[in-house]
């Protein structure tokens, strides 16, 4: 069993915590300091599932999570620092925090593991990718990359610059998912169909698509070839998307540049 701090439980923090919490095979404590904390948060702590904004922690911290906004970093790991001892590891899923700022405010040679989740690790199906400093030991990995399975999939990055084009796919990848989610609905609507209707074949179709994609051993594009038939309604649709001048790879490739420029700036600020 583990001591685990969790600073920050906003809409990220809350949503690995849930998975956690609801494991079964956990038998972990948390510690959770959040000055907002929800109806839910509250709830756990009535239960006695994890401890929410105690005054004192009187044990050992094993494992320290930061879940904040980076603009807040600085000064919460101040105020964190002496709760951690120096063979404490510490996890962050802080975009733009990279391992130089964890050495210049907490202890040096601290063990630190970058981690960038999305939105679905609420429900367990998210994707989580890890990154640990030189100080991070193979057990260390292997602990931080079970503890975020429990959450959806992993990924092992092999450098620390790569937590960038993480962001920009699968870390802002829901929004864009939602996105596509609220334009699909909206066309169904202007074809006539009601909004329950439009909507609930809308996300069938997403989740099922991303099922087939995840179970089925072809690949996206032979998966997208076998629904097109010549002269067919989805070619008809495809010619306008796949377009070469204005379909959706140009502006698709646009969008995940301009997320990845942003992370890129994120980090040097």
């Amino acid at each position: 069993m583990k001591n685990i701090l969790i600073i920050g439980a906003g809409n990220m923090g809350e949503a690995m915590l849930r998975g956690w919490i609801k494991d079964r095979s956990n038998l972990n404590q948390f510690y959770v300091r959040e000055p907002n904390p929800s109806e839910w948060l509250k709830e756990m702590d009535y239960k006695n599932r994890l401890r929410l904004n105690p005054l004192y922690i009187k044990c050992k911290i094993d494992v320290c999570v930061f879940a904040i906004k980076p603009q807040l970093a600085d000064q919460v790991m101040i105020k964190t620092k002496k709760d951690l001892d120096k063979d404490c590891l510490v996890i962050s899923v802080i975009a733009g925090k990279n391992f130089k700022f964890f050495a210049s405010i907490l202890n040096e040679s601290l063990s630190v593991i970058r981690v960038m989740p999305n939105t679905p690790v609420s429900i367990e199906a998210g994707v989580s990718a890890l990154i640990g400093n030189k100080f991070c030991t193979p057990s260390q990995i292997e602990w931080a990359d079970n503890f975020f399975s429990i959450l959806g999939r992993t990924v092992i990055l092999e450098k620390e610059s790569l937590i960038n084009a993480i962001t920009a796919i699968s870390g802002s990848g829901p929004a864009y998912i939602f996105n596509l989610a609220e334009i699909l609905i909206n066309s169904g609507r202007d074809l006539g169909l009601s909004e329950e209707i439009s909507k609930t074949i809308v996300l069938q179709t997403i989740v099922g698509a991303g099922l087939l994609a995840t179970k089925s051993e072809i690949s996206p594009s032979k998966l997208r070839e076998n629904v097109t038939s010549p002269n067919g309604t989805t070619e008809a649709a495809l010619k306008i998307l796949m377009n070469e001048k204005n379909g959706w790879h140009q502006i698709i490739n646009s969008a995940i540049n301009a997320a990845y420029k942003r992370s890129k700036l994120l980090a040097k600020n």
